[in-house]
């Protein structure tokens, strides 16, 4: 069963591109890693889905029903922390989220879930929202969003301002979530978060889904790096390129050489077996690693598509 649904979706501010053409779905229980820097449209994705937005064209599925601008779509049902979570100065933290408890129809009686999560982030509730720091007023949203246990989480940047205990915490909150069978979209730009929570991801670029895979797909089709180091006194080999298409020189000492490639290490061993090698080095490649490729590999077809155009 499908807990979201986008098809097709596509919002433009005059002649700004939102998103373009977007299309995607996360099953019942998933944790899914929305990715892209700021103003690659994720914020605008997520308005879209809560009916904040109205689209240009395509739509939008939450928990089997079609999300209208301007009304609120399963809302009771859905978690929603936005990344620019705000409430009022003047009152406690939780008197605040007990108003925004009543206004989504406080049927799952959140006050005591409140509590045992604010204990948890370490939040005082007692306290003015103006008095709280930064990171305090994310916990305080954080609270907001999990209170009623909801069925669908839609969580824009939400261990931003969090100490690394802190974001710990939220991240277990969601993999709990996830294990008593809410969905999650976790929107992001730390990569290392995703990577921890989410086993796939979709990657926006101006707008534009340009990758949706499993995270460790996306990692895997990322270049990988390896160290050689040869016996004293053996003379650096020429890597023959037009031999080993995809691997490159990242730099090269007086006793080793390091390598990046794609796919199997098999070829690049075989090359090196012909000469004699100390030791060798790998290290995985990390999310981070595989998202600048894609980006940068995305930038390059966009500037060849402009210049065949020209």
């Amino acid at each position: 069963m499908k807990s979201l649904e986008v098809s097709s979706l596509t919002k433009w501010y005059g002649s700004t591109r939102g998103v373009e053409d977007l299309s995607f779905s996360i099953e019942k229980g998933e944790i899914f890693g929305y990715l892209g820097p700021n103003g690659s449209g994720k914020t605008t994705t997520i308005r879209c889905l809560m009916g904040l937005l109205r689209p240009t064209c395509g739509d939008c599925h939450v928990l089997g029903q079609r999300v209208i601008s301007g009304r609120a779509t399963q809302h009771t049902r859905i978690g929603y922390l936005p990344g620019d979570f705000r409430i009022w100065p003047g009152l406690t933290a939780r008197k605040s989220l007990k108003i925004l408890a009543t206004l989504g129809d406080d049927s799952n009686n959140t006050s005591k879930r409140c509590e045992e999560l604010a204990d948890s982030l370490d939040l005082d509730l007692d306290r003015r929202v103006r008095t709280l720091s930064k990171g305090n007023r994310q916990k305080v949203g954080v609270v907001y969003a999990f209170q009623h246990q909801p069925d669908l989480l839609i969580l824009d940047e939400p261990t931003i301002g969090l100490d690394p205990l802190i974001r710990q915490i939220v991240l277990d909150m969601i993999r709990e979530a996830s294990k008593a069978g809410a969905t999650a979209l976790l929107s992001s730009h730390d990569l290392n978060e995703v990577s921890a929570v989410c086993g796939r991801a979709a990657i926006l670029r101006e707008g534009r889904l340009i990758e949706l895979a499993a995270v460790s797909k996306i990692v895997q089709e990322g270049q990988k790096h390896l160290k050689a180091w040869f016996t004293k006194g053996t003379r650096i080999p020429s890597l023959p390129v037009s031999q080993l298409p995809g691997v490159r020189v990242i730099q090269q000492e007086s006793e080793s050489l390091h390598l990046s490639y794609q796919g199997s290490v098999g070829p690049v061993l075989k090359w090196l077996a012909q000469y004699p090698v100390d030791r060798i080095s790998t290290r995985q490649t990390s999310l981070e690693e595989a998202f600048m490729q894609y980006y940068d590999k995305n930038q390059d077809i966009g500037q060849k598509e402009v210049a065949h155009e020209q």
